[in-house]
């Protein structure tokens, strides 16, 4: 398992003194010095902070992962994390999304399709019938020509 950042350990350990028990126990379960596997998505993370209703905030980077974009996840539990090894020599890291605007596009763009898987594959049907009738365009194709129209321009 790796450790992600060097801690200055009397410095946590002072620190975490002082916090409510139940941040303690956080703590201890788990060190902020580590990188962890998110298990929900496979996403490596690096911690951000501890909630006093048990639950982690992470920080989910492209140093440690591919991703359309960066972001923090709140409300994390702590059986959802696992300890996780670095990436690997060679393996695809980076972000392709990294100004506000170009997020909140892709997220616009995407959205719709998102919230239909949410409500079963008869609301992606539906969803997908209304968008493009039948045999015209996959969901694919179109979730691609609708991203090149958000950024066009930008």
């Amino acid at each position: 398992m790796a450790k992600c950042r060097e801690m200055n350990q009397p410095a946590w350990d002072e620190w975490v003194s002082t916090k409510l028990p139940v941040i303690q126990e956080m703590c201890a379960l788990l060190p902020p010095d580590r990188l962890y596997l998110l298990k929900t998505s496979g996403h490596r993370v690096t911690l951000i902070s501890y909630a006093e209703n048990r639950t982690v905030t992470v920080a989910v980077t492209g140093e440690y992962n591919a991703l359309t974009f960066e972001r923090e996840v709140f409300g994390i539990k702590p059986e959802d994390l696992e300890e996780c090894d670095l990436p690997a020599d060679g393996e695809l890291l980076g972000v392709i999304l990294t100004e506000r605007k170009d997020v909140e596009a892709f997220i616009d763009a995407v959205r719709p399709l998102v919230l239909a898987d949410s409500k079963g594959p008869n609301a992606r049907a539906h969803l997908e019938e209304r968008v493009a009738p039948r045999g015209a365009r996959s969901t694919r194709a179109r979730a691609k020509r609708s991203l090149a129209r958000a950024f066009k321009g930008h």
